[in-house]
């Protein structure tokens, strides 16, 4: 038996470590590279704003505007992408609106994910009526216009950092939840899960020591995925005023008040290509953690 162990000890080991350069080639792939290079790079603006800026993103700069009173074109001066149509350093602004971008992905995103882990596993492994009215409630809130209903709380409650965030996690956990309750189902059926029960394993023993650890992969992958939605959806509210308030720099907000500047198109363009950026980066992330625990498949050609 103790000759067994050995020869299956280095088995193992050298198991793990085929594992671990498999995914680590993986990651090596473009989509991952270029997804980690944008996220990176805007969670470095977000960390440190002063770095890249020293000008204040909400004071309105004497000589800011024309003569005319019109916004300076990118490049003027000292003004790298000109100045919004209150004079304010429009770099300064884009710069310091990576925080909240960053914010609303990070924060939220994590209390959802959390939330409906429990959720989901939870109705998984209890099984029964627990199951019946914790699915029922997910599908329920999963039916509701959450983007009317977000405005409409925003409108009621104000439209605070802590008041976006709440809003934006009670909307948006319950398809993360359905998916975490089927991978749930499926890892119940699983040989070692009904070794587990078959030496009297406790049912939130097993969901602790067998069905989170197992959920840890697609749990990167729809944390980076819901991290580029909620991206777009704070951009959404604060496009139509319910998001960020002014004059806290906020790239929704930004194309909002650029939205009838039509001879100023460096204040629509840029603010765009910030958010796509930076959710074009958030999916390529979570795409190529997912490919890199994917076995190599060959192309096959319809």
């Amino acid at each position: 038996m103790s000759g067994t162990a050995a020869l299956a000890a280095p088995a193992a080991a050298t198991t793990r470590r085929r594992g671990g350069l498999q995914i680590l080639r993986g990651l090596a792939r473009p989509d991952f590279i270029v997804g980690a290079l944008l996220v990176a790079f805007w969670a470095f603006c977000a960390l440190f704003p002063t770095v890249l800026t020293s000008a204040d993103p909400i004071r309105i700069l004497e000589g800011g505007l024309t003569i005319l009173g019109e916004p300076l074109a990118p490049g003027t001066g000292s003004f790298v992408l000109g100045t919004d149509s209150l004079g304010r350093d429009f770099f300064a602004r884009i710069v310091h609106g990576a925080r909240v971008a960053m914010i609303i992905a990070l924060v939220p995103n994590a209390i959802a994910l959390v939330f409906a882990t429990m959720v989901g596993v939870l109705a998984g492994v209890m099984r029964g009526k627990v199951e019946y009215v914790l699915m029922r409630i997910t599908e329920a809130i999963m039916v509701l216009p959450g983007f009317l209903i977000a405005m409409a709380v925003i409108s009621t409650f104000g439209s605070s950092t802590t008041v976006l965030i709440l809003t934006i996690v009670a909307f948006s956990w319950t398809y993360t939840a359905r998916v975490i309750y089927g991978e749930t189902l499926r890892l119940r059926e699983m040989l070692f899960v009904e070794a587990a029960l078959s030496v009297g394993a406790g049912r939130w023993r097993i969901a602790a020591t067998h069905i989170v650890p197992h959920l840890k992969p697609l749990l990167v992958v729809y944390f980076t995925m819901n991290a580029a939605f909620m991206v777009l959806l704070e951009a959404g509210l604060g496009f139509l005023g319910f998001g960020i308030q002014p004059p806290t720099p906020s790239w929704g907000l930004m194309l909002a008040e650029a939205r009838d500047q039509f001879f100023y198109p460096w204040l629509i363009i840029v603010p765009g290509l910030c958010l796509a950026s930076l959710s074009i980066g958030f999916y390529l992330l979570g795409q190529g953690i997912q490919n890199a625990g994917r076995p190599a498949e060959k192309a096959v050609v319809l």
